[in-house]
């Protein structure tokens, strides 16, 4: 990982990452890398639109979410995944079957299927927004929330994942210049530029040094230096000293090499045995073959499903500032 000069992001330090840590990068690692395959069965099965059939998961994803602080009880980090799913959302708490859910528009997805895009809302896992075509919105929205949490005092942070085209797009910059001027405690990560995204690699640097935010650049370190980077960067940020970018340069076709050289590295250190490697594999495998094959149970949603937010049985009250006299609840 290389930093730029707009505020050196954080390095790491040598100690180890501990057993429970390297699982679970191991198991989220195994669960992407086969939710993708899946993923890819289900389209030629006709399970899923042609238009997910290039749909690929950048193992370094998982990584960095799982760097974050991850809670069920709506008190942890918040992630925006957008064109990073499922990775942060795996990490987040999400499900390989919710995901799919997600994707295939089955009436039992988060939103039954009316808002499309590859990510939901979930407050108490911290997962916030949908991921679609237009960038720079999550930005605004999670450097709004950051800064909430730094007003609170709370040891909270935000993590968001955009397309490289968000730099154009002046939501973007409103977002990350409110986070580099108030220091809100704020991650964010530029996904590897796909076709028709800007192939200037120093934009995003020279982007960060305007705005006085900390840079890295992110190609195929090893996952242990990318988690505590990432957790470096967290605590450079929850301290009051400022967001950070980063931005993942692209990956070959051998993007999993990175998964499993970390394999390697972790049963070569002691770190997991042979034994419990083959068990987590094992693990994540089930996980999502159960989702592949329960997903073709799912019902569609209901028709009368999309009408739920216009046609209701009681008239809406006007705002109370239309109110006589005004009368705010």
């Amino acid at each position: 990982m290389t930093s730029g000069p707009a505020g050196h992001a954080p390095t790491s330090d040598s100690a180890t990452l501990g057993p429970d840590v390297t699982r679970d990068l191991l198991y989220l690692g195994f669960q992407a890398r086969f939710l993708e395959t899946g993923i890819q069965e289900l389209v030629r099965s006709e399970m899923l639109h042609p238009g997910l059939a290039g749909l690929r998961v950048d193992p370094r994803s998982p990584v960095i979410a799982r760097a974050m602080r991850v809670a069920t009880d709506g008190k942890g980090d918040v992630c925006h995944p957008g064109p990073l799913a499922p990775g942060p959302a795996l990490a987040f708490g999400a499900t390989p079957l919710e995901f799919l859910r997600h994707l295939a528009g089955k009436g039992t997805s988060s939103a039954s299927a009316r808002e499309g895009g590859l990510s939901w809302t979930d407050p108490r896992r911290g997962l916030i927004g949908w991921g679609g075509s237009r960038g720079g919105t999550a930005t605004q929205v999670l450097a709004g929330a950051a800064l909430a949490f730094r007003h609170r005092g709370e040891d909270r942070a935000a993590l968001v994942c955009e397309r490289r085209s968000a730099l154009q797009s002046g939501g973007w910059h409103e977002g990350i210049n409110l986070a580099g001027a108030l220091r809100a405690p704020l991650i964010v990560v530029l996904a590897a530029p796909q076709s028709g995204d800007s192939s200037d690699t120093g934009t995003a640097e020279a982007v960060a040094v305007s705005y006085g935010v900390a840079f890295a650049r992110v190609g195929t370190e090893p996952a242990e230096d990318l988690f505590r980077a990432v957790a470096a960067a967290r605590r450079h940020a929850v301290s009051g000293r400022g967001p950070t970018m980063m931005e993942l340069v692209p990956l070959g076709d051998d993007r999993w090499a990175l998964l499993d050289a970390f394999a390697a590295r972790a049963t070569a250190a002691e770190a997991v045995s042979e034994h419990d490697l083959a068990a987590i594999r094992r693990a994540a495998a089930a996980g999502v073959d159960h989702a592949v094959a329960r997903l073709q149970k799912e019902p569609a949603p209901a028709a009368n499903d999309a009408l739920v937010p216009v046609c209701t049985d009681t008239s809406t009250p006007p705002p109370w500032t239309r109110r006589d006299p005004p009368a705010p609840d």
